[in-house]
């Protein structure tokens, strides 16, 4: 088995160790509910998990809450940081260069700081608060397992400091048996790998991820997972963004995976499906939307059975089959997935 896969196969896992954890990443955000200005800062992954924790702040009324990557904070938004202010990082390692400075800015402004990993802290004097979410290690370069445990953290903290009333060890239960479910489900790993393998055999050499809400952060995480996976050009878009310009690619060689969790926004995002598969019909365009919306199947759709009542949390349930996708492409075009060219663990200056 692929490294990859096995930390794939151990997200639901990750999700467990969390759970046994939640009352004190709970007890933390508790601990800034009366804060001011809050960013949230990483890079590659970490920042869209990031971007995907800031969009609990949605529920709150009031609540503005900022996810920026960690270089741009260095650089263009420190300056509106100070004692009152709180910055919460996420790094895989614990080690990433521009958010080890991002941290220690933040904290030479008087700034609260919170740093999010899976890996052992080294215990830095700029860290308020170094939380560890020891899923064991990431075997790949590729981030998968990590990304999903450190954003459901990150929500947790999140959700908190805003004062969303949510139980989050039934929310964290239901998602990781829905992930261990979708793991187990032979019939959609077969859709998937004769989804993934048609694409490579037909040329398919360009993809385009839509997402909307908290799937939007989800729709930046697929393309960048495809970009690692097999060096592909991909771009990722606000779903209804779609129509305003990058419609006119439809005809063209592409893959066009829509993610739809269920909320406010979720039908308009059908109806833009269905759009795109009248204009697709017949050219070399192929359209997927991965979903839980109920009522919502067929071809070309990929149909996840899981909700946990908050359409926020449920995006996380989307990555299970884009990861899949994104490996089973990879190996239909031949690349080396173990070795992923030009990538490094840890990136360690800027």
């Amino acid at each position: 088995m692929s490294s990859i896969i096995q930390d794939i196969s151990e997200m639901g896992a990750s999700l467990r160790v969390l759970m046994n954890m939640v009352n004190d990443v709970a007890s933390l955000g508790s601990m800034y509910k009366g804060v001011g200005r809050v960013f949230l800062v990483g890079a590659g992954s970490s920042y869209y998990a990031s971007m995907y924790a800031a969009t609990h702040a949605l529920r709150s009324r009031g609540r503005c809450i900022l996810a920026v990557p960690s270089s741009e904070f260095i650089y263009y938004h420190s300056g509106l940081v100070d004692s009152s202010s709180l910055v919460v990082a996420i790094s895989r390692s614990g080690e990433t260069a521009e958010t080890l400075e991002a941290l220690r800015v933040a904290k030479g402004n008087g700034a609260g700081t919170v740093m999010l990993s899976i890996s052992e802290g080294k215990g830095l004097n700029f860290i308020d608060h170094y939380v560890r979410v020891d899923v064991g290690q990431e075997r790949s370069v590729v981030m998968t397992k990590s990304f999903i445990a450190l954003s459901a953290a990150a929500a947790v903290l999140i959700d908190t400091i805003v004062g969303n009333n949510i139980d989050h060890g039934r929310v964290l239960s239901t998602l990781s048996s829905c992930i261990d479910g979708m793991l187990n489900d032979k019939g959609m790993l077969m859709t998937l790998s004769k989804v993934a393998g048609e694409w490579a055999s037909g040329g398919v050499g360009r993809f385009i991820f839509l997402g909307h809400g908290s799937s939007y952060p989800m729709a930046l995480e697929s393309a960048l997972k495809f970009e690692e996976t097999s060096y592909t050009a991909v771009q990722a878009l606000n779903a209804l963004e779609f129509r305003h310009g990058p419609v006119a690619t439809v005809g063209e060689r592409q893959a066009i995976v829509v993610l739809n969790q269920s909320d406010a926004m979720s039908g308009s995002v059908i109806k833009l499906f269905n759009e795109l598969n009248d204009r697709a019909r017949g050219s070399e365009t192929k359209v997927l939307m991965v979903t839980n919306v109920n009522g919502v199947n067929g071809s070309g759709v990929v149909k996840v059975n899981c909700s946990t009542g908050f359409g926020e949390w449920d995006s996380l349930a989307l990555m299970v089959p884009v990861y899949l996708l994104a490996y089973h492409y990879a190996l239909s075009k031949g690349v080396d997935v173990e070795r992923p060219r030009n990538l490094v663990r840890v990136v360690k200056e800027f």
